[in-house]
């Protein structure tokens, strides 16, 4: 099984995304109170530990030989 390199680009993309808005933890208790802040970054924390486990399965996925020469984006022999 072969994944596209993309797919884990992307899933880095909106993992760097979540991480950024947790830390900006500081803002969002200024904007929306202590209290929506809380649940604001326990739902971004589990959002991020999500993406990132996926990211991490699809990471181990071993690329049958070859497979090199299929994406766009791989480096050249």
């Amino acid at each position: 099984m072969t994944i596209n390199p993309r797919i884990g680009v992307w899933l880095s993309i909106i993992a760097m995304i979540v991480s950024a808005l947790v830390l900006c933890g500081a803002e969002f208790t200024t904007l929306f109170g202590s209290v929506a802040t809380a649940k604001i970054l326990a739902g971004l924390g589990v959002i991020n530990a999500v993406i990132n486990g996926v990211n991490g399965v699809l990471h181990m996925i071993p690329s049958k030989p070859g497979a090199m020469d299929q994406f766009a984006l791989a480096p050249k022999p």
